[in-house]
């Protein structure tokens, strides 16, 4: 199969992580992980995949692993977002998993963010 190893640093990127999501987050893109494989790293695949010159594309049923040795794999199969579950473990979900689990020392009770807006 295909296979994309390497290093990359935030310090790299080419695109805000806040103007990407406003841009991209809706039913047609609703997983926040890979957001962030569009940020202009060497994560955001340029390799050809199959015939040269037509760039990568991930196929249906592509199993994608993102791997980080102090915070371990996030692992998916690739699928049409507007046709499985909606994404619905957010911060909350994650802090209330992680207290349960005894890994930190509260949840939190309300997000506050900022929204930026195009003129």
């Amino acid at each position: 199969g295909f296979r994309l190893d390497g290093v990359s640093f935030m310090r790299e990127i080419s695109r805000d992580p806040l103007d990407l999501v406003q841009q991209t987050c809706g039913a047609h893109h609703q997983y926040p992980d890979g957001f962030m494989l569009f940020l202009g790293t060497m994560f955001s695949p340029i390799k050809d995949r199959g015939a040269a010159g037509a760039g990568f594309t991930h196929h249906l049923g592509d199993r994608v692993t993102i791997a980080s040795p102090s915070l371990g794999a996030l692992v998916n199969r690739v699928q049409r977002s507007d046709a499985i579950a909606p994404w619905t473990f957010g911060i909350r979900s994650l802090y209330r998993y992680l207290a349960g689990r005894g890994l930190t020392d509260s949840v939190p009770t309300s997000v506050s963010s900022s929204r930026r807006t195009a003129a």
